[in-house]
């Protein structure tokens, strides 16, 4: 956390009334009566008590969005998506009417507060500044970072929050196993890119992503361009180098108009009708949102459902 972030998180709560984060206390259950009803969760910052059954969830972030809404319950907040003002795309559907409380960057904790949460679910980079200003609000859970792309401890771990342990393994084992099938019911091996199209050029996922992962449990192998696991996308390749994602098929995220229009036109180059996948006509467009920034169930069966759909029309 930048200095200027940690000045405006300590100003945040000093500008909250002191009766207001009182109220919200009560309100949570974080001081609750000694018989109500509660569970540890062990997180990244400890074990914290919560309530059995809450009522009031804020989920900061798109995976505990995701699997809140996944496993039956819908949040009363969360934090707008990169670049937008509201729930991610995929998920806004689900979630209609739902208060914004922050962005990415920089959660506004009154907003926080004035929806009197009784549960916190926080992204696994959630600093410590941030969760002790969290939890003074309700109790905050926090899971520990995962291994680059492992997307599925953090949800379990929300899924023991919200006293749905069981659920949470069950929609991730349905998930390997129906990528799995997908995977049997090929024919053939083949090989795949997942590359997310910017206006200097396409950029390659990393192989341990989310989406990049599904793509291999459903039988394809990616391109050696795509092995690196130290962040999340490699830097644009020139139209020149278009030949290191050459694939049988290339799913092509967009996440905005600037995108679309620069593949439009790199379509248009000898370079890009050059891949065997333009020739083909196994080019797959597919929502940047979720195979690029998305992780959880509800976004991984997104990617399967996008993979069954585009592979079949090929």
């Amino acid at each position: 956390m930048s200095a200027l972030s940690r000045r405006r998180l300590v100003a945040g709560l000093a500008l909250i009334p002191l009766a207001l984060l009182t109220a919200c206390g009560e309100d949570s259950g974080a001081d609750a009566a000694a018989d109500q009803k509660t569970a540890a969760v062990e997180t990244a910052y400890g074990a914290v008590k919560v309530p059995a059954k809450a009522e009031r969830v804020v989920a900061l972030g798109d995976t505990p969005l995701d699997s809140a809404v996944a496993l039956g319950v819908t949040p009363v907040a969360t934090l707008s998506s990169r670049g937008g003002d509201s729930a991610a795309p995929y998920l806004a559907d689900r979630v209609p009417g739902i208060t914004i409380v922050g962005t990415v960057r920089e959660t506004n904790l009154e907003a926080v507060v004035g929806v009197k949460p009784d549960l916190i679910l926080a992204a696994s980079t959630t600093t410590k500044e941030q969760y002790d200003a969290l939890a003074a609000i309700a109790p905050t859970v926090v899971p520990k970072a995962p291994e680059f792309g492992q997307w599925e401890s953090e949800t379990r771990v929300f899924g023991a929050a919200l006293g749905k342990a069981a659920e949470a393994d069950k929609l991730i084992a349905d998930l390997e196993k129906r990528g799995q099938e997908i995977a049997a019911r090929r024919s053939d091996e083949g090989t795949a890119a997942v590359v997310r199209w910017m206006p200097n050029g396409p950029i390659v996922m990393s192989s341990s992503l989310m989406a990049s992962r599904l793509v291999k449990l459903t039988g394809d192998t990616l391109p050696a361009v795509a092995d690196f696991t130290d962040k999340p996308h490699s830097d644009p390749l020139s139209l020149e180098n278009l030949g290191k994602i050459d694939a049988d098929f290339i799913y092509i995220a967009t996440l905005n108009a600037e995108g679309k229009q620069a593949l439009e036109a790199a379509k248009a180059q000898p370079a890009f009708a050059r891949l065997g996948a333009a020739k083909a006509g196994k080019i797959g467009p597919v929502d940047g949102s979720v195979w690029s920034s998305g992780a959880g169930p509800l976004a991984a069966g997104k990617v399967l459902d996008d993979i069954e759909k585009l592979r079949a029309a090929a």
